[in-house]
Formats: structure tokens, C-alpha cells, sequence
């Protein structure tokens, strides 16, 4: 292979290494997309078919985003997963199995294990979110 060639490769290899490069960090950036509040709840009976009690790592989502709107049967994030930040800085993961009929679009409700790990106490009721389904 004559240097051209090999210099030709080299470079198309390193362009196709940074394409990769940037859709990772695209795709990081993309997986806390959405802000609003993390706000404390008891879990019961959810409107993904679970009943759950409050030590789970579970969240309910806003009706707008959890895409149920007229009808509860099309629900398509019912199981997903989704990545939270809230002013602990941790990072969590938690599974969606509630509607939250009072949130806000990018608002989220956070059962108390999941509250306490982002936001820290209870009594705080609500706190400052950063979340994205994974």
C-alpha cells in the first residue's frame, strides 16, 4: 500500500471514529432532556396495571408525555425506564408505572425512595429535575 492510500485510510478511520464520538455525546445530552419538578407522592394502584408501595424505584409521568391523552388504553411508556438528576446531583434510574394527573409537562411524580436519593427529604415535597427516558 503506497503512503496516499495508507494516509487516505488513516484519515476516513479517524473521521468515522469522531462521528461515533459525537452521537455518543449527543445521545448523553439527550438522556436528561426534559426539566420540571420532582415532586413526592405515596404510591398506589398505577395507571400501568401495577400496585406498588412506596420502595420501589418508580416514577409517574405526566399525562402529556406518559402519551395516554384521550385514551388510557394507548399508553406507550408504561415499563420505560428513565434517568433523574435533582438537586442531590445523583443520577438514578426509576420505572414508570403512573400517570400524574397534576404535573406540568416535564414534571415528574417521584416515589419516596426515589424523592429521598434525588431531592433529599421528604419534607421538601418538590424539587428541581432534570429526567429523559433511557
Amino acid at each position: 500500500m503506497n503512503k496516499l492510500n495508507f494516509l487516505t485510510l488513516l484519515a476516513l478511520f479517524a473521521f468515522c471514529i469522531l462521528q461515533k464520538l459525537e452521537a455518543l455525546v449527543i445521545k448523553r445530552h439527550d438522556e436528561l432532556r426534559f426539566s420540571g419538578k420532582g415532586n413526592y407522592y405515596n404510591v398506589g394502584p398505577g395507571t400501568c396495571g401495577d400496585f406498588t408501595d412506596d420502595s420501589p424505584m418508580v416514577v409517574a409521568v405526566n399525562r402529556v408525555q406518559l402519551n395516554n391523552g384521550a385514551s388510557p388504553y394507548l399508553i406507550t411508556h408504561c415499563n420505560s425506564t428513565v434517568k433523574v438528576v435533582g438537586t442531590t446531583g445523583k443520577e438514578i434510574v426509576a420505572r414508570v408505572v403512573d400517570s400524574c394527573s397534576m404535573c406540568q409537562v416535564g414534571s415528574l411524580d417521584l416515589s419516596p425512595t426515589v424523592f429521598q436519593q434525588v431531592c433529599g427529604s421528604l419534607g421538601q415535597g418538590s424539587c428541581d429535575i432534570k429526567w429523559g427516558f433511557i
